[in-house]
C-alpha cells in the first residue's frame, strides 16, 4: 500500500509538534522587531512570501512523551559531537604537513650535531670537552623530541585511519584483536585510564577475518569500555580486562571490570533505551550504551551476556564466523 494513500492518524503530527504551526497565505514580509535599517532579505525583495514562525522555547507535544523527548535530546547531542568530530578529523589531516616539516627539520639538526661532533674531535681534546658535553646534551634532547614527534605522527595516522574506516560505506575484512588494540591506543589520552586503571589485555593473534562495518564494532567496543571505566570511578581496585578469542567457530570479545557491579533487579533492564543508574555532574546519563551495542551488533547475530556482582562486571560478546 502506498504510504500516501494511508489514512492520517490523528495526533501523529501533534506528537511532532508541527500540526498547529500557522503558515500565512502570502504577504510582504516585515522587518524583524528592533531592526530599523533595511538589510538584505525578503523584506527588500519584490513579491509575496509564505512564512512560518516558531519560538525555540515553544512547548510541543513531544515534551509530554518522555521517550521521544529523550530521543530528540540524544539526536541534538549526536549532532554536536558529530560536528566536533568532523572538525577534529580535519585538524588531524592538516596536522600531517607541519608534523612532516618538523620531522624534516629535526633530521637536519641531528645531522648537523653529528657533523659538529666530528669537527670537535679534530681539535685539541682539552679545549673541546665542554663543547662535546653540550653537543651530547643536544643530541639527548633531539632524541626526546624525536620520540614525541613519532608519537604525535602515530596518533595522527591512527585517528585518520579510524575516520576512514568508520566512514566506510561498505563492509570489509576486520580483525577483532587489531580493532581492540587500535581503540585502546586512543584511550591513552584519558588520564583516568592511563594513570588509575590497571589493564590486562589478552588478544589472540591470527584470528580469522570477518566481514563487517568498522564503526559497528568500534562504537560497541567504546561503549563497553566507557561503561567499565565509569563503573570503576569510585572503587579502590581498578582493573580492566579485555580478551579476544575464537572458540567453536565463534568470535569472543570479553570485557571485565572491578567496578561496583549491577544490582540484580536492574539486570533485566540494562538493554532498554534510556535506562541508566549512573549519575554525572551534568545529570543522568543517556542510557543508550548497551542499547546501541545490541542494535549495532544485531546484523552479526551476536549474543551479549552480562555477568555481574558487587565486585565487578563481565560482558561477553560472541558471534559466528562468517
Amino acid at each position: 500500500m502506498d504510504i500516501r494513500q494511508q489514512p492520517r492518524e490523528s495526533g501523529a503530527s501533534d506528537l511532532m509538534g508541527i500540526k498547529h504551526i500557522p503558515v500565512d497565505e502570502g504577504r510582504e514580509p516585515e522587518a524583524p522587531a528592533g531592526v530599523a535599517e533595511a538589510l538584505p532579505g525578503p523584506e527588500v525583495s519584490p513579491g509575496r512570501w509564505h512564512s512560518v514562525t516558531v519560538l525555540s522555547s515553544q512547548t510541543n507535544a513531544a515534551e509530554h512523551n518522555t521517550v521521544l523527548e529523550k530521543s530528540f535530546q540524544e539526536l541534538v547531542r549526536y549532532y554536536r559531537h558529530s560536528s566536533v568530530g568532523r572538525r577534529c578529523l580535519g585538524i588531524v589531516h592538516r596536522m600531517n604537513t607541519p608534523l612532516q616539516v618538523l620531522s624534516f627539520q629535526l633530521d637536519l639538526l641531528e645531522q648537523k650535531a653529528l657533523e659538529e661532533l666530528d669537527l670537535l674531535a679534530e681539535t685539541l681534546p682539552a679545549a673541546t670537552d665542554p663543547l662535546v658535553t653540550l653537543n651530547h646534551y643536544r643530541q639527548v634532547k633531539f632524541s626526546q623530541l624525536r620520540r614525541e614527534l613519532n608519537r604525535l605522527q602515530g596518533m595522527a595516522r591512527t585517528l585518520a585511519l579510524q575516520g576512514l574506516y568508520e566512514d566506510a560505506q561498505e563492509k570489509f575484512p576486520l580483525d577483532i584483536s587489531q580493532l581492540c588494540r587500535q581503540e585502546l591506543d586512543l584511550y591513552q589520552d584519558d588520564p583516568f585510564f592511563k594513570h588509575q586503571v590497571t589493564g590486562e589485555f589478552l588478544f589472540q593473534d591470527n584470528l580469522p577475518l570477518f566481514s563487517g562495518y568498522y564503526i559497528d564494532f568500534s562504537q560497541s567496543f567504546r561503549n563497553l569500555i566507557d561503561n567499565s571505566l565509569e563503573a570503576m570511578a569510585g572503587t579502590e581496585r581498578r582493573q580492566l580486562t579485555v580478551i579476544t578469542a575464537c572458540r567453536d567457530r565463534r568470535f569472543m570479545l570479553r570485557i571485565g571490570d572491578t567496578g561496583a557491579g549491577i544490582p540484580p533487579v536492574d539486570l533485566p533492564r540494562i538493554f532498554q533505551a534510556f535506562f541508566t543508574t549512573k549519575q554525572t555532574p551534568g545529570g543522568d546519563r543517556a542510557g543508550l550504551g548497551l542499547f546501541m551495542v545490541r542494535r549495532l551488533l544485531a546484523p552479526y547475530q551476536a549474543e551479549i551476556r552480562v555477568d555481574s556482582n558487587s565486585g565487578g562486571t563481565w560482558v561477553t560478546v560472541t558471534f559466528p564466523l562468517t
